[in-house]
């Protein structure tokens, strides 16, 4: 049956639960074997592939669904909503391939057909059909993987190749924005990683229109457009994000997380927090439920 094989591959590559990070360079394999809720999480920039299970994406009135017929396409860091239905006896199998700008440039550089310029401004998240090619060369770069570490080098081919269907494909323009640097879009995103670099540095909505090249106006409704929030929501939401995965993955208390992230009132930082997870901070990293979903 179509798409098996990557079923079989992935199920030899990760046997267990978890994430391989990096089997060959910006590829991470990962298995999970529980559903979860409508649980916020953050997505990192990538292209998602899966050959077993389900997600569904939620981001403000915008929904996702993404399985083995299809893929996701994210071009931008999104804090958003997640839920997954996998098992035990059917776990979530998949693998991304992470999106280098600058990979996604050569590549358009390289290519006659791979898209023409535009002037939209586009939002940073999309779903597209698995077609028969991009099945193909998912399931060449899987088998790559397994073979031996001497693989990398056609590895890394076959991850320009994921690249490359995917600027060919109905998502493209997710990834060809990234190259224009005097579009709207490029510039957002810039912004976005500088956010993701300082948020825990006091950010100002001015510095950052200045950064952006852009009115004040014109920043909050390009931002949102991308991003679906505004700028102050999202800087919350990254830093409430990053303190879950300090308190969660390396132990840290509530009160230092809440510090190391750039809150100055533990109270504040207590109430968001429960605002956008739903328990408090020290009862969250407490639960045995709690999990960083980082597919």
């Amino acid at each position: 049956m179509k798409g098996n094989r990557m079923v079989e591959l992935l199920s030899n590559l990760v046997p267990e639960e978890g994430v391989r990070q990096d089997v060959i360079d910006r590829v991470d394999l990962f298995r999970i074997t529980g559903s979860s809720p409508r649980t916020p999480q953050t997505y990192d920039p990538g292209i998602i592939i899966l050959a077993q299970g389900e997600k569904e994406i939620f981001i403000g009135d915008d929904f996702y669904t993404y399985g083995p017929g299809n893929y996701l396409v994210l071009s931008v860091p999104l804090p958003l909503e997640c839920k997954t239905s996998a098992s035990e006896e059917k776990p979530l199998l998949g693998f991304k391939v992470k999106v280098d700008p600058a990979i996604v440039g050569e590549i358009l550089l390289q290519s006659d057909n791979a898209g023409d310029k535009f002037n939209s401004l586009l939002k940073g998240i999309g779903s597209a059909r698995l077609d028969s090619g991009m099945l193909d060369a998912s399931e060449r770069l899987l088998e790559a993987i397994s073979q031996s570490e001497g693989n990398c080098y056609l590895g890394s081919l076959i991850v320009k190749e994921i690249i490359y269907r995917v600027l060919t494909g109905e998502k493209g323009d997710l990834l060809r924005a990234l190259a224009y640097r005097n579009q709207r879009f490029f510039r957002i995103a810039h912004v976005l990683d500088k956010i993701h670099e300082s948020y825990n540095s006091k950010l100002d909505m001015n510095l950052l229109a200045l950064e952006a090249g852009m009115s004040i106006s014109a920043f909050h409704s390009s931002f949102k457009a991308v991003t679906n929030s505004s700028p102050l929501q999202y800087i919350k939401n990254v830093r409430l994000h990053k303190a879950r995965m300090l308190m969660i993955e390396e132990g840290i208390s509530a009160y230092n997380a809440a510090i190391h992230v750039g809150y100055e009132s533990p109270s504040q930082f207590n109430r968001e927090y429960k605002r956008l997870f739903g328990l408090t901070p020290g009862r969250d990293a407490g639960s045995n439920e709690s999990r960083i979903d980082l597919m």
